[in-house]
């Protein structure tokens, strides 16, 4: 292999890893020094704040006999939504919700959220909130991904029960474009090698 070509192939492999690395940098360091929401009324806060609690706790134990009495005491009895994080998960109503979670929480990850922290904001019967945390992976326990979790809760009979709910992966995914470019590079490099070995081969049998 020329010297140039190993240089070319060298570079392609540097960037993509450059990219990778940007898009995988964490970002949550600057949640503190975002404007939070006005407060909401303190007994607003704190009743939201012990819902979202027991959700951490939920996602914690991860016990699957306690996903009914979880989703009963949580969620909206009025089609509930959860969005996931990937394109077309899309869960609503009550079935759909505890599905879901049981599928989270015999094989996803371990979340931890950070809900001190939590923004929250309230008009009438209506709350919203933003947190933030992590999941680590049930796959690897190195595969620890920032997260976000955001939703509006609803006051039904007195309780606060989550109508629409909403997880993120807190990535910047701007470098992904570029990141595609490169693969395509280094794949178009990788095939004109192999071709140009291919005919390199017949040539010499001849």
């Amino acid at each position: 292999m020329r010297l140039g070509t190993r240089a070319v192939l060298l570079g392609l492999n540097v960037l993509l890893l450059g990219l990778v690395w940007m898009l995988f940098q964490p970002h949550q360091a600057k949640w503190h020094d975002a404007p939070h929401w006005a407060s909401p009324p303190s007994e607003v806060r704190t009743a939201v704040l012990n819902q979202l609690r027991v959700f951490q706790d939920g996602y914690g134990t991860r016990d699957t006999s306690q996903v009914g009495p979880f989703v009963a005491r949580l969620f909206s009895r009025d089609l509930p939504v959860v969005l996931g994080t990937l394109p077309g998960e899309v869960y609503a109503g009550t079935d759909a919700v505890s599905a879901l979670i049981q599928t989270d929480w015999e094989s996803w990850g371990d979340c931890r959220f950070r809900l001190e922290d939590s923004h929250i904001a309230a008009s009438g019967n209506t709350a919203w909130f933003a947190a933030v945390g992590t999941v680590r992976f049930d796959v690897s326990r190195f595969l620890v991904l920032p997260l976000r979790l955001s939703g509006v809760m609803v006051n039904e009979d007195g309780t606060w029960r989550i109508r629409q709910l909403q997880f993120q992966f807190d990535l910047d995914l701007s470098p992904l474009l570029a990141l595609l470019m490169v693969l395509l590079a280094w794949f178009a490099a990788n095939a004109l090698l192999l071709g140009a070995g291919v005919i390199r081969m017949l040539l010499s049998r001849r």
